[in-house]
């Protein structure tokens, strides 16, 4: 017994098969997210140290070379460049596509830990995976009733917090504004005469800004650890730190006495403005694989409560929503969908004449998109410009095995076999056929899914989605249009088309006008063969 045999004689069974398929398929997109891209991770690792005065040449002889020296020996490393830069160095380890990111970077981590030799003035090496995806989602200028360093200060220690433990939200970026910056700016004559050089009083400043263990102290059973705090809490006591002591006189050298100590701001290097008010850029960005309209949208209701919470004049306007792009874009597609859904079923209309059997044959496609979604949902994918796609170009393709199965019982109807029997042998017929045709697409589109490099990630799920899309429509072919054709068609006879309206009667007059001239050109050609082989030869010359 066949597929088709089994759900012709269970009706009730493929009903619920495919009542199955549609739940699923509606839990599915209900819960798959939407972004502008698939979630591609770059295999490149990025190490970024800051080496502050130094010069390019100093930072590639110091730092880069150390590093690069280091991470050369990694398994997997495809390329590696390096950029040195005054003040800072950058390497980039690009590593193959085979490799395991997460064991790599661990890896990364180790040997640049290890190195011997890097300048005490340099930071630690910065180390991070190079995420297309990290790009802010939402990009807000932020003004407000106060000094442009107080409002930054606020933005740290209310706004950050606050967006920062929402779900999906990775890292909040503040950018502009004033920067709080003790200063220290000596007095070069003065310090001369104390006998005092500035990398003195640099490391002065640095060796007392320090907390440090001071012991334990036994309190009974009770043990309790001591510290030393002797970072500095106002700028009162990083003037009167003494820099040097004059053992001949006995007096010591203060810092306010060979210069002067401000509480100030930083340089600045970028500015901001909101409707001509001062302001301070904040983005948001977005955790790897999540949603980017769910996390844009829950970021702006939280915005919404924050603005009237911290009051004193704060306010915050969007500058950048990615969202909204995304969202058109989607749209965008949705509609390409549907409309060339309804445009594949108005051709079969009109190429069947019957509107049974085209509302028989264009449940495929509901039944088939919506199963796609579950299979989106369960290998993790979102609706992205290439699922999407593939869905959009699948639409003249799902239906494609139903209009065969449909004709194919069609065909035997017109014979004047019972909708049973027609139903059942006229999918017998054409099942290698369309079992060919499927697979055959199948075998197209899944190779794309495994192409090699970059492009392979970005169209794996395009390739994987669309197969699906086929396989099950073939699947929908095989069970539903049997089943609903030996239940709702009717038996065909001679004069079946005679109560046809003039618009009918015209098409059905062109197609049978269409398959007599189509038997003549095939009894031509199987007449003169060797003119079909020539002119065949040609075109393909030609169109080389």
């Amino acid at each position: 017994m066949t597929l088709s045999d089994l759900s012709i004689k269970r009706p009730v069974f493929t009903t619920m098969l495919s009542g199955l398929l549609i739940v699923l398929g509606v839990v599915g997109v209900s819960s798959l997210g939407t972004d502008l891209f698939p979630d591609v991770s770059l295999p490149i690792v990025s190490i970024v140290t800051v080496y502050r005065g130094a010069g390019p040449g100093e930072v590639e002889s110091q730092v880069v070379k150390p590093i690069e020296d280091a991470v050369a020996g990694i398994s997997g490393v495809d390329t590696i460049q390096s950029f040195s830069r005054e003040n800072v160095g950058l390497v980039l380890v690009q590593f193959k596509l085979t490799a395991k990111l997460q064991d790599a970077v661990q890896e990364i981590r180790d040997k640049v830990g290890s190195i011997q030799g890097l300048p005490r003035e340099a930071d630690a090496p910065r180390i991070s995976r190079l995420d297309i995806s990290a790009t802010p989602v939402l990009t807000y200028a932020v003004s407000a009733d106060m000094e442009s360093s107080r409002l930054r200060q606020l933005i740290k220690d209310e706004v950050e917090p606050a967006l920062a433990q929402l779900g999906g939200v990775a890292q909040v970026r503040t950018l502009g504004g004033d920067v709080r910056e003790i200063r220290v700016d000596i007095d070069l004559d003065a310090a001369k005469a104390a006998g005092v050089a500035p990398a003195q009083v640099a490391e002065r400043i640095g060796m007392e800004n320090v907390d440090v263990p001071a012991g334990r102290f036994d309190l009974g059973p009770t043990e309790l650890s001591v510290r030393s705090n002797g970072q500095f809490t106002s700028v009162d006591d990083v003037a009167a730190l003494p820099i040097s002591r004059n053992e001949q006189l006995g007096t010591q050298v203060r810092l306010d006495e060979i210069g002067t100590v401000t509480d100030g701001v930083a340089d600045r290097r970028t500015v901001a403005r909101l409707n001509g008010r001062e302001a301070v850029v904040m983005e948001v960005v977005k955790q790897p694989g999540s949603n980017s309209v769910l996390v844009a949208d829950v970021v702006k209701q939280r915005m919404e409560t924050l603005v009237p919470e911290v009051g004193r004049g704060f306010e915050a306007s969007v500058l950048f929503d990615s969202s909204g792009l995304i969202e058109e874009n989607a749209h965008e597609v949705w509609v390409a969908l549907i409309f060339g859904g309804f445009m594949a079923v108005l051709i079969i209309l009109m190429f069947l004449l019957d509107v049974r059997g085209t509302i028989i044959s264009s449940l495929a496609l509901p039944t088939s998109v919506t199963g796609t979604f579950f299979v989106m949902y369960m290998l993790g994918y979102t609706l992205n410009q290439m699922t999407l796609l593939a869905l959009a170009l699948a639409i003249g393709l799902l239906i494609d095995d139903a209009v065969v199965v449909r004709e194919a019982i069609t065909h035997r109807l017109e014979k004047g076999e019972s909708p049973v029997d027609a139903a059942s042998k006229g999918t017998r017929d054409v099942f290698l056929a369309v079992l060919a045709t499927t697979f055959s697409l199948v075998a197209v589109f899944v190779p794309v899914a495994f192409m090699p490099g970059l492009v392979g990630k970005f169209f794996k799920e395009f390739g994987i989605t669309i197969s699906a899309a086929v396989v099950i429509s073939m699947f929908v072919s095989f069970t539903l249009d049997p089943m609903l054709s030996s239940r709702f068609s009717k038996r065909l006879g001679p004069d079946a088309h005679a109560g046809e309206n003039v618009v009918a009667r015209k098409l059905r007059a062109f197609f049978d006008g269409l398959e007599r001239l189509y038997a003549r050109t095939l009894a031509w050609t199987m007449h003169h063969r060797i003119k079909t082989w020539v002119a065949t030869l040609a075109i393909i010359a030609g169109s080389l």
